[in-house]
């Protein structure tokens, strides 16, 4: 059951695909009328909505504005037909989280655990993924809501919440550097280092730290996984670098943190994202409002 026309749908379908023949595949509608329903658009609108190209269909800044529009429209109409089917089974809802590395360890299962004690028919998808894509999950529908650092305004998204999140030393108990007050990156070249690889906001003020003072650090590991660089430095002493909520679950369970003067490292902000202008679902709603009330804690 659909409630958006057609032509929407296959509208938004291609701006996603970026190519008719790629949404036609996905939609299994034939190409040719997906071809007539976007002309169609762009005679109603009286406006050309996608550029041409020989590579694939690339949105107008009218054609953005209509993607945005109608996504949301999509959103709000799932949400509706969700809400009517499930209108006797309160609180059956799906909340599709999408949250960087991290937030994975200890943050989000517990915080997913404590909504459940409150809404015990909710079910969630929580997918793992890199800064960009998962601000991109939440600017286009797939999720729901995000929980990632950010370097830089993101465009199509509301942020429900945000606060600096600097760059810290996780050192292991008893490890030389434990007792100091602060460090910096050129302080960890004498010791093992466990580092986040790329895709991350973390590595990235790393690289951009190493190259303004020209520092050069080599990882004994490098990995896109905190919790295996927090084992390898609970089994060897190495240091590794974190986020303070990432974490706050170590310190006192063998590990502490140490400051780093380096100002770079203090330049990412941790925030909650939800899609620009949508109006959440009630389970939605009540799940990024505890996280944020979590978050300001």
């Amino acid at each position: 059951m659909h409630l958006l026309s057609d032509s929407l749908r296959y509208f938004v379908e291609v701006a996603r695909t970026g190519s008719i023949a790629e949404a036609s595949e996905s939609l299994h509608i034939a190409a040719s009328a997906i071809s007539r329903h976007i002309a169609r658009l762009e005679q109603e609108t009286g406006t050309r909505l996608f550029d041409r190209h020989p590579r694939g269909m690339v949105p107008t800044e009218a054609g953005r504005l209509l993607a945005d529009h109608a996504r949301r429209t999509l959103l709000e109409e799932s949400d509706l037909l969700e809400r009517i089917r499930d209108l006797h089974e309160s609180g059956r809802a799906l909340i599709t989280v999408a949250c960087t590395e991290g937030f994975v360890e200890d943050f989000v299962p517990a915080e997913i655990a404590r909504f459940r004690e409150h809404f015990p028919a909710a079910r969630v998808q929580l997918t793992v993924t890199d800064p960009a894509a998962a601000t991109e999950a939440v600017a286009t529908g797939t999720a729901d809501v995000a929980l990632t650092f950010s370097l830089a305004p993101a465009s199509g998204v509301h942020v429900a919440f945000s606060s600096a999140e600097p760059i810290v030393a996780l050192v292991p108990d008893g490890h030389p550097l434990g007792d100091l007050d602060s460090i910096s990156l050129a302080d960890l070249q004498q010791h093992p280092l466990a580092l986040m690889d790329g895709g991350s906001t973390l590595r990235e003020l790393v690289d951009i730290c190493c190259a303004a003072e020209g520092l050069h650090l080599e990882p004994v590991l490098t990995s896109n996984s905190s919790a295996a660089l927090n084992a390898l430095a609970r089994r060897t002493g190495a240091v590794t670098l974190t986020g303070l909520l990432s974490a706050r679950h170590l310190v006192g369970d063998g590990f502490r943190t140490v400051s780093l003067s380096n100002p770079e490292l203090r330049r990412r902000t941790l925030q909650v994202q939800t899609m620009a202008r949508r109006t959440l679902p009630p389970a939605v709603d009540a799940f990024v409002r505890q996280v944020v009330a979590s978050l300001g804690t």
